[in-house]
């Protein structure tokens, strides 16, 4: 299509109809090799204009001042919620690691318990010395009796104090 800007050539102008569309889609199409109606001169024809179409594009945007300072303002108020929100979640998972650390330290202890077959535990005893001989001393449970143990006495327990009753002059 040759022609200066705003003019339509001939061709074009022939091709269209009444309702801006080409002839060959309104029936009246010309049989191949006849000659087409005769066109109306292109300074008297009437052209038809396209619908308006809107469309968006983007587009560099230099903020302005009072823009950059709102930016501003906003940035501080979605710095202090991350903030909030760090903190928040290390408060949190203080908890949950104080919560997960006591949790691992009972399983430990009950899988000690479980693969060594026993635990110790504290008991009263009562300590009979010169039992079940001279030299010895007895640990015998106050719960039920039980003599759990018997060692040697030390020097300083075989020198203790006898305790005598007033009464009778005999040891206790």
């Amino acid at each position: 299509m040759k022609g200066k800007r705003g003019e339509w050539p001939d061709k074009v102008v022939a091709l269209l109809n009444d309702a801006g569309k080409p002839a060959e889609q309104n029936g009246d199409a010309v049989p191949a090799g006849e000659p087409g109606p005769a066109a109306e001169p292109a300074t008297t024809a009437t052209l038809k204009t396209y619908e308006r179409v809107t469309v968006t594009e983007s587009i560099k945007h230099t903020f302005t001042m009072a823009e950059l300072a709102e930016l501003a303002d906003q940035m501080g108020a979605a710095a202090s919620r991350v903030f909030q929100i760090e903190i928040e979640k290390a408060e949190r998972a203080a908890h949950y690691a104080a919560l997960l650390k006591e949790a691992n330290r009972a399983h430990a202890e009950l899988v000690s318990k479980f693969v060594q077959r026993y635990e110790m535990r504290d008991v009263e005893c009562r300590v009979e010395f010169d039992t079940p001989e001279a030299g010895y001393k007895s640990f015998i449970r106050l719960d039920n009796g039980v003599s759990i143990r018997e060692v040697r006495m030390t020097e300083a327990e075989k020198q203790r104090a006898f305790v005598f009753d007033a009464g009778d002059g005999k040891p206790q």
